[in-house]
């Protein structure tokens, strides 16, 4: 198979829960993913993605339509076969303890094993690889219950790229996790695809990554799934529809969001560069806007070594040498 193929898709499935009735989540869902892409499946709280993941691997059935993993219909593909085709990592705690880090890796060579589990060469040789892939392979004699939050995801994804699937299902892998090690676990699951041809469709709050480092997104909202790359959902205006709100707005330039503030008056800004960037924030942050018709004038001098902040208003001027100390001054005469 080539990168570029298609290996998960749906086709009007519908996804919910079955007990005495029923009860849809979402239908009509008609979704695609290729080999060598990383996929973000991103969406309020409730909207259903970890059911949708669950569905995906087959850990719960769906209500309707179909799910088809590396060309197979998931109804037909059998017990034995599924776990050659797609792995999963999901947000439950680790369980294992007093295990090393190898073992649990080895954990994942299990579609391959004998019936006691006992690895061949090449299962050896299958983990040796998944430890150096993930950057841990210094772990593999420590417990897993001695290592950071972070290095216990890489294990996971370790045991994961272990079992050898062209698919990883991947429910909320950087929950919980520092901003380092956010964008560590996506540079890796990036690199994945890139280098191993894999396709990894993962679940997450955490938008900036989202938007900056996936191939394609699955957007979930209460109307359904909007797919495409970031680029798309952001001129579409999906992206913004999904999540503002009367405190949050996004920005089409930059793809970000930001909070609605109060507006307090106009600055003109003179100045350019990095400095003038970051002065520009600050004061939007506070609730100011940039005018260069605007009476009051902020105006920058760098030097080799500082940078200084001059505001006049045509009847004083006052220098500052921090932004800290020229944002706080003005909301303080402002009020």
């Amino acid at each position: 198979m080539s990168r570029g193929e298609t290996i998960a898709e749906t086709h009007d499935l519908e996804i919910g829960y079955r007990r005495k009735r029923s009860i849809t989540v979402m239908d009509h869902l008609s979704l695609k993913a290729r080999r060598g892409e990383l996929v973000a499946l991103i969406g309020r709280n409730g909207t259903g993605k970890s059911t949708l993941l669950r569905t995906l691997v087959g850990l719960q059935p769906a209500l309707a339509g179909e799910v088809i993993l590396d060309g197979t219909s998931l109804h037909e593909t059998g017990s034995a076969q599924l776990p050659r085709i797609v792995s999963f990592v999901s947000t439950e705690p680790l369980a294992l303890r007093n295990i090393k880090v190898r073992d649990v890796v080895a954990l994942g060579r299990f579609p391959y094993t004998n019936w006691i589990g006992t690895l061949t060469e090449a299962d050896r040789t299958a983990v040796t690889a998944a430890l150096e892939a993930t950057g841990i392979a210094r772990l593999e004699n420590r417990s897993i219950d001695n290592i950071s939050d972070g290095e216990k995801q890489r294990t996971l994804i370790a045991r994961s790229l272990a079992q050898d699937t062209g698919l990883l299902v991947m429910d909320e892998p950087t929950a919980f996790l520092d901003l380092p090690s956010r964008y560590g676990i996506v540079s890796l699951l990036r690199r994945l695809t890139r280098e191993k041809g894999k396709c990894v469709i993962y679940s997450t709050h955490d938008l900036e990554t989202a938007i900056n480092e996936a191939d394609r997104i699955w957007l979930m909202t209460e109307e359904g799934v909007c797919e495409g790359a970031p680029e798309d959902l952001i001129l579409n205006g999906s992206l913004a529809r999904a999540f503002e709100s009367p405190l949050l707005s996004f920005s089409i330039s930059d793809g970000t969001f930001s909070f609605v503030r109060d507006r307090q008056s106009t600055i003109a800004l003179e100045g350019r560069g990095k400095a003038a960037k970051l002065t520009a924030r600050a004061l939007a942050r506070c609730g100011y806007t940039t005018d260069t018709d605007a009476v009051r004038k902020v105006k920058l001098l760098e030097g080799s070594h500082k940078t200084e902040w001059i505001i006049t208003d045509g009847s004083r001027e006052e220098r500052y040498t921090s932004l800290y100390d020229l944002v706080a001054d003005l909301q303080r005469t402002d009020h």
